[in-house]
């Protein structure tokens, strides 16, 4: 995503853990996120858990610490809408305008610049920024609010493993009952159990050699980052009082996978836990 920018033409300046993947990027770096913001009108932070978020926003050397009035700063991260209501709140308080634009698509989205990017926050301050989201995304669209952005994506990855583990039993059947898994795959793709998920992640070996299953699971998506949208959905959820028992089973099914020591993997490995080596 980063790489996007810089090749349109934009003054980046990298920070992260790791500090030759920064420098990987040919842009410049910094050592912290706010000697890095000091230098920014717009910080992008995409990160992969909530309290890695707020650390990097609100703790020691974060981007509030660097970041002058008027700038505006990006999570890209996938969090709690209330986090991201929280965060506005604060950076609000120093005049940095606050957006929350969580993404979908994986790293396939984001070398293509192909990602859909969700966005919460104040419509002035987001069509400030639209040119850069459109630079590394196809679908660039405001939903609402501070923490909407947030919403959306839960709701989307709650879609998404509900799904990825009803494949699963469903491929678990087919192999039971010994049908042939590329007709089935083609038969599935036909009929009415179709999906995107099912498209670019059929959980049996060898039925496309793109998919992660026929490359031994080698993450698109990681499992336990899957796990960990699935918990905040269901935290989400409970909190407007929603009943969520589908999701609630999916996230037992990821959380056995977990327990297998399948968290590293692609998400569609949940399906070597629904239908494990006989």
């Amino acid at each position: 995503m980063a790489g996007h920018l810089v090749a349109a033409g934009h003054a980046v300046v990298a920070c992260d853990a790791d500090p030759l993947r920064a420098a990987s990027l040919g842009a410049a770096t910094a050592e912290t996120p706010a000697a890095a913001a000091r230098q920014a009108d717009v910080a992008v932070l995409s990160l992969p858990a909530p309290a890695v978020v707020e650390e990097v926003v609100l703790g020691e050397n974060g981007l509030a610490e660097g970041l002058a009035p008027g700038a505006v700063a990006i999570d890209m991260s996938t969090s709690p809408p209330a986090l991201a209501r929280r965060l506005a709140s604060a950076l609000g308080a120093r005049g940095v305008d606050f957006l929350d634009a969580p993404v979908s698509g994986g790293p396939t989205g984001a070398e293509a610049a192909t990602l859909s990017i969700m966005v919460g926050g104040e419509p002035a301050a987001f069509e400030r920024v639209r040119p850069l989201l459109e630079t590394m995304g196809a679908l660039v669209a405001h939903v609402g609010g501070h923490g909407a952005g947030q919403a959306l994506k839960l709701a989307n990855n709650l879609v998404a493993g509900c799904t990825m583990a009803a494949v699963a039993e469903a491929c678990a059947l087919v192999e039971r009952e010994g049908i042939d898994p590329v007709q089935a795959f083609d038969v599935f793709t036909k009929s009415t159990s179709d999906s995107s998920v099912l498209r670019r992640r059929f959980p049996i070996p060898g039925v496309r050699p793109e998919h992660p299953a026929s490359r031994g699971y080698e993450p698109m998506f990681r499992l336990d980052l899957l796990a960990k949208d699935l918990a905040l959905a269901l935290e989400l959820a409970e909190g407007h009082g929603v009943a969520a028992p589908l999701a609630e089973a999916a996230a037992r099914a990821y959380g056995a996978a977990l327990a297998a020591g399948h968290g590293g993997r692609d998400y569609s490995a949940v399906y070597l836990t629904v239908s494990p080596k006989r």
